[in-house]
């Protein structure tokens, strides 16, 4: 290496400098530094002889002896790979087709499998708590009269004409516990329902005529081919203003229950269920009476059929202790489409009922009603 410029100059100068002095007398004289400031490295004597790099190191401030130990770990904690050693094969190699390793056209989708082992564990003993499950353990009967639903039907009564009977409600699941497979509906759930069922008068410009108010909640069970429920519900009925405005000799009515309702259903068939149920009024008014009776068959394939559907029919009966045990049956018949995600059901169709009437306003009358309609239960 050639001597830098500098560094001449300072040899040549007959007195160095009092910085050069400082920093030889402190280097010096307490380590013994072989090195003369201003000198290049390559001149020094002590270089010049061959002295050891350790001495060297050694003489110089703590700063570059502190450098030094870092430097000596480096050789320890970086390993330089080279990629053409033996051990690492190029990144993409690719196999002969006679290899051990498979194909990736040729590679099952583990998924099916493992949506069929986790329904196979679900389908019997897989329990667990749901907080407002999309489907109903005991559905509504589709026939009933007083069960809490969406609808609208058009009906003629033979003594009063065209009527339209509204329904303004729903039943929806609040808690369950039970199976936690959605194909497999199992357990014990806790519902809540309310509906609001106006008759119009088609006849008197729409008049409102009457609406009973229900509100209830059932607590049901279903295991296999059966299914229980236990219900508390509260039901009023009124009158529609129009409709004493038309009759002015119409005594109004406070008709009231409030009742218990036990009730069981047995499916012979996944799409037929045989039903019945009991109910005890503890608080009545207006003419009420404490008991009722219900029961009925019905035809409603589980089958999710898509937009093509399917048909359905059901028949109901119902028995009141207030009308001496009188009544009215109701009949359906019609085509259905259930739910691809869930089972709610959708119905239209055509209506007999002959009994009794609905509204219980007007308990103590009988009326034989024949139409179209179309429901929506939850």
């Amino acid at each position: 290496m050639a001597p830098s410029p500098r560094a001449t100059a300072q040899q040549l100068t007959d007195e160095p400098s009092q910085a050069q002095l400082y920093l030889e007398n402190q280097y010096a004289t307490r380590q013994q530094n072989p090195i003369q400031l201003g000198v290049p490295l390559h001149q020094a004597e002590s270089i010049g002889r061959g002295a050891g790099k350790q001495d060297l190191t050694r003489s110089l401030p703590p700063l570059y002896s502190q450098s030094r130990r870092e430097s000596e770990m480096l050789p320890n904690q970086i390993r330089q790979v080279n990629a053409s050693q033996p051990g690492f094969p190029p990144a993409f190699e690719s196999y002969p087709e006679s290899s051990e390793y498979p194909e990736f056209d040729t590679m099952t989708d583990p998924q099916g499998s493992y949506t069929d082992s986790i329904e196979q564990l679900c389908a019997e003993s897989c329990w667990g708590w749901t907080v407002l499950p999309t489907d109903l353990l005991y559905k509504s009967y589709l026939a009933g009269p007083k069960e809490s639903r969406l609808a609208l039907a058009i009906l003629h009564e033979k003594d009063i004409g065209w009527q339209m009977e509204l329904e303004a409600g729903a039943r929806v699941g609040i808690l369950r516990y039970g199976s936690l497979n959605d194909d497999v509906l199992e357990g014990w759930q806790l519902d809540i329902e309310g509906a609001g069922p106006p008759r119009l008068n088609m006849e008197e410009e729409m008049d409102l005529d009457a609406t009973d108010f229900r509100v209830g909640v059932p607590l049901t069970w279903r295991r296999g081919a059966y299914q229980a429920k236990f219900a508390y519900y509260h039901t009023s009925a009124h009158a529609g203003d129009e409709y004493i405005e038309r009759n002015p000799g119409f005594q109004r009515i406070n008709y009231v229950r409030d009742a218990f309702v036990l009730g069981g259903g047995y499916f012979p068939d996944p799409d037929l269920r045989l039903y019945a149920e009991i109910g005890y009024a503890f608080n009545t008014d207006g003419g009420a009476q404490p008991w009722e009776l219900q029961f009925g068959v019905e035809f409603s394939p589980v089958e999710h059929s898509g937009f093509y559907g399917a048909p359905f029919w059901a028949i109901n009966g119902y028995l009141r202790e207030e009308v001496n045990w009188g009544g009215n049956v109701n009949m359906m018949v019609g085509w259905q489409w259930r739910g691809d995600r869930n089972n709610h059901l959708f119905r239209i169709g055509l209506q007999y009922l002959d009994g009794k009437t609905m509204q219980y306003a007007f308990f103590n009358n009988s009326e034989q009603f024949v139409g179209f309609g179309t429901w929506y239960d939850f």
